[in-house]
């Protein structure tokens, strides 16, 4: 039930943000199947978690009946005999209650595995752009050439690398150089006539000699990514840098830190110690130091330690975030999550909370007229809808804050923004009810499982519909208020309108949390009351929506996000521990039904109630983690080489730095070839397959034109179709 399976006439074509080379597989009926955001297929079955709520829910309902109908089997009837003896109802019930956990654990644990096999399959079998690089650090800020840092590895290494791409510190320059970028990409395509010149604005006066400046000053942030033309080269790396490393480890006792660190380069121009002076330490009265032997070609400029690590997909990359020092990443996102959780507790206690208890109060009503009964409602859906804006709100804040956390990978910030905002809206969606029972207990009443099932029915009906209509409605009006925009305008370029036509990048991340809340939701409303009719309804709706978003997703990927769209492994893993929380509030429906199995009072109770959700807890993370050590990858190195994987990816390490293009094209040389900047929807500038045609002769001419004259005044130069 976890797996949908088909058979696929396979196309490998690898497209931009799809980390460790996920694929597209093409069926013969020219679709993609879908694991709900990352496409996945083993052994011709393909997993998503639209299908594991699909199973999930079709479970429940089967078994929600079941339940519904479990007092009835310890009574005689006509069809059937008393199947269950009436003394043994509390075991049968026992059992269900297990049964039902049991088979929900495996539901989900079952999707996980197949999801990590899928992955692993995936990633043994096929060579990815990362399994060439690796990510170095520790250059001091002035290391701004690719040039120095490639000599650098070339001598330590005794061969040539692929090439060097540094991380700047763009936290000053990032508007600069996205505007630069789009005038190269407009230059290049007016030259290539991909559209009359009359639409691109390359007469403009660009300050090629100022921009020169500004490229050449541009600070390293202290990291770089090493491109080599074969894994055995970026093996042989590791192993060198290691060995390096623990040279300088045993060594590290005799050689000052303050003077091994320093980046000063103005102390030896004043009279200072030079750089084999700073690593050797002070002779006076001694040898030179074990350390000091070094040979200086073992660290950059003789004084500066590298280290090398594996490197992200190309895609997972944030270059715009780089920085010389970086500071505390996640202060804004705590700070975020701790105003946001204190409004949630807020908000609910003066707002939410008494429209729950408003629904205590009318159960005491006896035969309400229609008139009341509309009411309440009104009251009801309306709070639910800003129940469900509030969780929007919340979702833009955090996802704002991570933004401008400057995280230098896209899956950490997706991470980070999937954790912080489900743990937000859960507690937004559910905090009412916790609150007004607490404040009814206060008045001797309670909030009654019927109304506490009601209430988050009601809430998950107004949640499915605010959130597919914000789906649907927004990306439709970004788009056609940029198309009627760009249309109504008679001086508008390419370059200023084609961003605004572009499609936005698909919110995986959101997606994730709205299934997650949805699902959670449920599994309340199961431990609250298995019985009650509003609990089986929400079953058969989860049902029919995971139907929905398969195919809405599907269609998203192939018709609007198709070049804008970004998966990873490492989300789909913090979606597998998250799933920790709805397996844990389930966990719950079957405790109750072990309370005489518990200590009758006192605080061995409430610590044995403790002792058995944390176990239930640490055993769900357990198994995703052996799920996870077993899908491993564990791939062997082969022998294609580099250009090749290059040439049917569309963006590397090259061209998605844009910093790195810029200066490529200002600064051209044999060692560091200019190179076209990677953006949506100008895949074809690589040429080759992302081409409509092979026109590799004129798009080397068009890259030599921008980088003989990259941003000069171009009056004199006439028409720019005269230039092809």
């Amino acid at each position: 039930m976890l797996v949908w399976g088909m058979s696929v006439l396979v196309f490998w074509c690898q497209l931009q943000g799809n980390p460790e080379g996920s694929t597209w597989w093409l069926s013969q009926t020219d679709s993609v199947l879908l694991a709900f955001g990352r496409p996945f297929l083993y052994g011709g079955e393909v997993t998503s978690a639209g299908v594991v709520i699909e199973a999930v829910s079709f479970l429940l309902i089967a078994l929600s009946l079941a339940g519904y109908f479990l007092p009835e089997l310890t009574k005689e009837s006509a069809f059937l005999p008393r199947l269950i003896p009436p003394e043994q109802l509390g075991l049968a019930k026992q059992f269900y209650a297990v049964a039902v956990y049991v088979l929900c654990f495996l539901a989900v644990v079952r999707w996980i595995w197949t999801q990590g096999r899928a992955a692993r399959a995936e990633n043994e079998e096929l060579p990815h752009i990362s399994d060439y690089a690796l990510m170095a650090e520790g250059f001091p800020k002035s290391a701004r050439s690719p040039h120095e840092v490639k000599a650098f590895f070339e001598s330590i290494l005794g061969f040539e690398v692929e090439g060097v791409s540094i991380a700047y510190d763009l936290s000053d320059e990032a508007e600069f150089v996205e505007s630069r970028v789009l005038r190269v990409v407009e230059q290049a395509d007016a030259h290539l006539s991909i559209y009359p010149a009359e639409l691109a604005d390359v007469r403009e006066l660009m300050g090629s000699s100022q921009d020169g400046h500004v490229l050449d000053c541009l600070a390293s942030s202290g990291q770089a990514v090493v491109v080599f033309s074969r894994e055995e080269d970026r093996e042989f790396c590791i192993r060198r840098f290691a060995e390096i490393r623990r040279q300088l480890r045993q060594n590290e006792g005799k050689v000052s830190t303050e003077e091994a660190d320093t980046d000063d380069e103005s102390q030896a121009l004043l009279g200072g110690s030079r750089p084999s002076q700073t690593l050797g330490g002070l002779k006076e009265g001694r040898g030179r130091s074990s350390a000091a032997r070094l040979s200086a070609s073992m660290l950059f400029r003789g004084k500066f330690p590298i280290t090398v690590s594996e490197a992200p997909d190309p895609a997972d990359l944030l270059w715009k975030n780089f920085q010389v020092q970086g500071g505390l990443k996640l202060t804004r996102v705590v700070l975020t999550l701790i105003g946001g959780v204190l409004m949630v507790f807020v908000v609910s206690a003066v707002i939410f909370a008494p429209s729950v208890l408003a629904g205590v109060s009318y159960l005491d009503i006896t035969g309400p007229s229609l008139v009341q009964v509309r009411l309440k409602w009104l009251e009801q859906v309306s709070m639910a809808g800003m129940t469900a804006v509030l969780n929007r709100v919340l979702a833009m804040s955090v996802r704002s804050a991570a933004e401008a956390s400057g995280f230098v990978q896209k899956v950490s910030e997706d991470s980070v923004f999937l954790v912080c905002t489900y743990l937000m809206v859960i507690a937004n969606s559910v905090a009412p009810l916790g609150i007004a029972q607490i404040v009814a207990a206060s008045s001797d009443m309670r909030v009654t499982p019927e109304l506490a099932t009601e209430w988050l029915l009601s809430l998950m009906i107004v949640i499915l519909l605010t959130t597919e209509f914000l789906y649907i409605v927004y990306p439709a009006w970004s788009y056609w208020s940029g198309h009627f925009r760009v249309r109504q305008s008679k001086y508008i370029t390419v370059r200023e309108g084609q961003p605004a036509l572009t499609s936005a990048e698909f919110p995986l991340a959101q997606r994730y949390v709205d299934v997650l809340l949805v699902m959670t939701l449920m599994f309340v409303m199961i431990a609250i009351d298995y019985k009650s009719i509003y609990t089986i309804g929400s079953e058969i709706i989860m049902l029919f929506y995971s139907f929905y978003i398969f195919f809405i997703d599907k269609f998203f990927f192939l018709r609007i996000n198709r070049q804008t769209y970004y998966v990873s492994s490492k989300l789909d893993l913090a979606v597998h521990y998250l799933f920790t929380v709805p397996m844990f509030l389930l966990a719950w429906f079957p405790l109750q039904f072990f309370d005489s199995w518990l200590p009758p009072n006192g605080w061995s109770r409430y610590a044995a109630m403790a002792a058995a959700t944390a176990g239930t807890m640490l055993l769900f993370m357990a198994t995703v983690r052996i799920c996870e050590c077993c899908n491993d990858p564990q791939r062997e190195l082969s022998d294609v080489p580099y250009v090749e994987v290059a040439s049917i990816t569309a963006c590397n390490y090259f061209n998605t730095n844009h910093a790195h293009v810029l200066r490529t094209l200002h600064f051209p040389s044999i060692v560091v070839p200019p190179v076209y900047p990677h953006l949506p929807g100008k895949e074809y500038l690589n040429g080759g397959q992302f081409a409509d045609h092979d026109d590799s002769v004129h798009l080397r001419e068009t890259l030599m034109l921008l980088a003989k004259s990259p941003f000069t005044e171009l009056d004199t130069l006439g028409n720019p179709q005269d230039l092809t």
